[in-house]
């Protein structure tokens, strides 16, 4: 069990226009109820397709950068300092509306590998 781990020591996973590390997971932490990640958004990228988390809920943290976030029908800015809820059901996706990275810590509940996904493509700004 890791209780300290620096983000160039997460599981990297690499999107479209985003880069995920995983910091705290089941099996990296040995915590089963919750998992953290950052992830950072090149400018100009969005989170696409739009999700909705099943039977879980995921909060952000924004540290450095700007966007827009949309969950369900409202669109809101990111900024650093802000912290968004994604409630369990609703639609939700990040747009990098900045010249520079958006770079965000992700916080779910219950664990990432324990939620489930539904995907919205027709979900967008």
């Amino acid at each position: 069990m890791n209780l300290c781990i620096h983000e160039r020591d997460g599981e990297k996973k690499v999107f479209d226009g985003r880069q995920v590390y995983w910091l705290h997971t089941p099996e990296k932490t040995g915590g089963s109820y919750s998992s953290i990640c950052t992830v950072s958004y090149d400018p100009g990228a969005k989170a696409k397709p739009a999700h909705a988390h099943d039977n879980g809920e995921e909060t952000v943290y924004v540290l450095s950068g700007t966007g827009k976030v949309k969950v369900g029908d409202k669109v809101m800015g990111l900024e650093p300092g802000t912290l968004v809820l994604f409630p369990q059901g609703v639609p939700h996706m990040v747009w990098n509306t900045g010249d520079i990275p958006l770079h965000m810590v992700c916080f779910y509940a219950p664990n990432a590998d324990a939620i489930q996904y539904t995907f919205y493509e027709d979900f967008d700004f």
